[in-house]
């Protein structure tokens, strides 16, 4: 198992697949959890850049110290870095300073879900919308709205979930760009 003991499996069907703690154990760090944020936002990008953002996220400055951002690079190259290559999450080309994600960067993407202060998450969307379909269900099925058909009922509700899916789709793509 070498330098790193888990349970590791990039053959077969399970290509890329982690083990929860394994997950847990790269997310736990902070350095680890905005590399990833970094990478699933831009696709891939340069070590010196990543570090770069994560000594702007450290310091709260748009300009940090050159310590500070040598002390972040050598962090991630030495320490990081490897360990993620390891598990499969990333690949780094030395010669081109260039890190990319892997098959086994697709375990993180639910727990990276960015929200916005002030938005909720889309489950938590999708939920509330779906109460209020349920809801609103009632009175249209047991008759109190004459002028409104259940048939339009049905068609405004798959307009809804149509509509919040396309949105979804958009917003994630814009994320993963």
């Amino acid at each position: 198992m070498g330098l790193y003991k888990g349970d590791l499996s990039f053959s077969g069907d399970n290509c890329g697949q982690l083990s929860k703690g394994d997950i847990f154990s790269v997310l736990q760090n902070d350095r680890r959890r905005h590399f990833l944020e970094i990478l699933n936002a831009n696709g891939g990008s340069s070590l010196r850049s990543i570090s770069e953002d994560i000594a702007q996220m450290e310091s709260g400055t748009t300009a940090p110290a050159s310590k500070v951002r040598k002390s972040i690079y050598v962090s991630l190259l030495q320490t990081h870095l490897p360990k993620m290559e390891q598990m499969g999450i990333v690949k780094y080309d030395r010669e081109a300073d260039r890190v990319e994600l892997m098959p086994g960067a697709d375990n993180f993407s639910v727990y990276l879900e960015t929200v916005e202060k002030g938005n909720i998450p889309w489950s938590h969307y999708y939920v509330g919308l779906s109460i209020v379909a349920l809801f609103g269900s009632l009175p249209v099925f047991l008759g109190f709205f004459d002028w409104f058909s259940s048939i339009k009922w049905l068609f405004f509700v798959d307009m809804l979930f149509l509509i919040s899916s396309v949105a979804h789709f958009t917003h994630m793509k814009k994320i993963r760009m």
